[in-house]
């Protein structure tokens, strides 16, 4: 496999940047005014997806053949990367669809020009210095452009014009032969970009116009048409992320909307409804597997609904100031720290872990215990890598944080 995202992704709210929460300062509201609501809690949820994938690549990319027999158990709890792509993908519809709710009428139109030169201001500066880095990399440390047997073996040929070309046109997620050359986890960010050029165009007209059912249907038609005429190129673009990416959007509308609609579904028990659907994903992924990772479009809308009604639910225990355990966590200080960077880790980690594998490798150690230190000890050097290269570049393209008023 090789899914572990955007990152976020690039997600940063327009911008609502929403990293108010991690800092925790700024003025009391005014008597009477709406409350503020600190959503600490989105870089939580980034923070531990792109965590997870971190572990995802340092054990199931480097690993996944060398445990076998018994240490096979260990793959599993490995195994969804590609998951953790979904929650970027939930979080970047519900962020982006934030700001429409701000005040009392929904604002369902963008200009957008300057829609897309914001995006490109927040996402293109970092992901091209990490695919400047990966190349300088490979084109001189030769143990990354030696095959290894590992996920890193994608990344190879990456010198190649058609593959520099592809990434730096951001469509190289349209063909294997440059999907995941030069830095594998970067096709996501390729498809994130593709999805922003929908959301004025596309998904807010429909949704002003006819609701946000429709705008999901919208989103079903346009994600899924690409498996019937071109189903190899869409395995690759993941197309249908599309109707995650709205699930997010309608996310952001129960949370926040003054809309009579939007406020009555938001009145649904999602603490509930989302225990259920993460509950059926845990089972359907661990006890029918196969199933679950060869029918990707629709498991991933089973997990993008689970992502949704989760934040549904953090966001109603927010506002109601009635927080979780789960809420707790994803707002501790260590854990949004991590999340103010998670762009920057996900640009980054796969050339660290790589780097480290060798290293690794030569201890002759088994393979249970060589994956334990490379996921230790790349780990941890890919953090390091993902902070330095967030204060170098990444936090140079991002807007100063925005606060979002309850509705």
């Amino acid at each position: 496999m090789h899914d572990a995202s955007t990152v976020e992704q690039p997600l940063d709210a327009v911008d609502v940047a929403l990293r108010v929460a991690a800092a925790g300062s700024g003025p009391e509201p005014e008597p009477g005014a709406n409350p503020r609501v600190r959503l600490a809690y989105l870089d939580g949820l980034r923070a531990l997806a792109a965590t997870y994938v971190v572990a995802f690549h340092a054990v199931i990319g480097f690993y996944s053949q060398e445990l076998s027999g018994p240490w096979r158990v260990l793959r599993r709890p490995f195994a969804f990367g590609h998951e953790a792509v979904a929650v970027f993908i939930v979080l970047s519809g519900y962020c982006l669809m934030l700001p429409r709710f701000q005040g009392r009428t929904p604002q369902l139109e963008v200009k957008f020009g300057q829609f897309i030169r914001r995006r490109a201001t927040r996402i293109l500066p970092p992901y091209y210095a990490a695919l400047a880095g990966s190349l300088l990399l490979m084109a001189t440390v030769p143990v990354l452009r030696a095959r290894s047997g590992t996920i890193w073996d994608d990344s190879m040929h990456g010198l190649d014009v058609g593959a520099i070309a592809s990434h730096l046109l951001l469509i190289h997620n349209w063909t294997p032969e440059w999907a995941f050359q030069i830095n594998g986890p970067l096709w996501s960010v390729a498809t994130e970009w593709q999805i922003y050029f929908c959301f004025p165009l596309l998904l807010l007209p429909i949704w002003k116009r006819f609701g946000m059912l429709a705008c999901i249907g919208s989103a079903v038609t346009v994600g899924y048409a690409p498996l019937s005429f071109a189903r190899e190129a869409a395995n690759l673009a993941i197309p249908w992320y599309l109707v995650l990416f709205t699930f997010g959007m309608g996310a952001a509308s129960l949370g926040f909307s003054s809309e009579r609609r939007a406020q009555a579904l938001a009145k649904a028990p999602w603490s509930w409804i989302s225990a259920i659907a993460w509950s059926v994903c845990l089972l359907f992924g661990t006890a029918a597997g196969r199933i679950w990772f060869s029918h990707k479009p629709f498991t991933d809308v089973l997990f993008g609904f689970a992502m949704a009604a989760l934040l549904v639910s953090l966001t109603s225990r927010s506002v109601s100031g009635k927080p979780s355990r789960l809420l707790k966590l994803l707002e501790s200080a260590p854990v949004v720290s991590v999340g103010h960077f998670s762009y920057s880790l996900y640009l980054t980690h796969l050339p660290v872990l790589a780097l480290c594998f060798p290293a690794v490798r030569s201890l002759g150690w088994p393979a249970p215990l060589s994956a334990a230190a490379l996921l230790v000890f790349g780990g941890t050097t890919s953090f390091v890598v993902g902070w330095i290269f967030h204060v170098l570049v990444e936090r140079r393209f991002m807007r100063m944080p925005a606060r979002v008023e309850a509705s």
